[in-house]
């Protein structure tokens, strides 16, 4: 057998130095960039999850241990606003509601039911042509008022 000569340009292209770096760039963009996304992206449901929860246990606690209900009412909004802000999801993006099982909500016994619900936008769906691509996060929590407590 006979072995053909090659020609500079062949030998050039069969040459692989410097391929390593070329690969690993290639690697980290196609691997390291979607990961970095992906826990981006988690940690902020996870924020919202935390918000919420807080939001809920917080509003509940306000809400019984208030003096009429339009106090209730005042403190609830407050309490909501506050916990959701501590953790970077503003008032207008969630939603709060409570429920009594007897009306005027603060008569001694009665449970007092919260569910607070927030829309989370997952970060660079604007970018792609996604605009608004939200999870939604919720939770609820339920308390009781003192049932030794004068009726209002």
């Amino acid at each position: 057998m006979t072995k053909r000569a090659e020609t500079p340009f062949v030998a050039q292209l069969r040459d692989d130095t410097g391929g390593a770096a070329v690969e690993l760039v290639a690697a980290v963009v196609l691997l390291l960039v979607p990961v970095i996304y992906l826990v981006v992206a988690i940690s902020q449901v996870q924020a919202a999850a935390f918000a919420t929860e807080g939001a809920a246990r917080d509003v509940v606690r306000a809400y019984v241990i208030a003096e009429d209900d339009a106090e209730a009412v005042r403190r609830a909004d407050a309490v909501a606003a506050l916990a959701l802000g501590d953790h970077g999801i503003s008032p207008g993006d969630a939603s709060v509601e409570v429920s009594c099982s007897v009306k005027p909500c603060l008569t001694p016994g009665t449970e007092v039911g919260v569910l607070v619900v927030a829309d989370v936008v997952l970060p660079g769906t604007d970018v792609l042509g996604l605009p608004g691509v939200s999870v939604t996060v919720s939770a609820a929590h339920r308390g009781a008022v003192e049932t030794l407590r004068e009726v209002p």
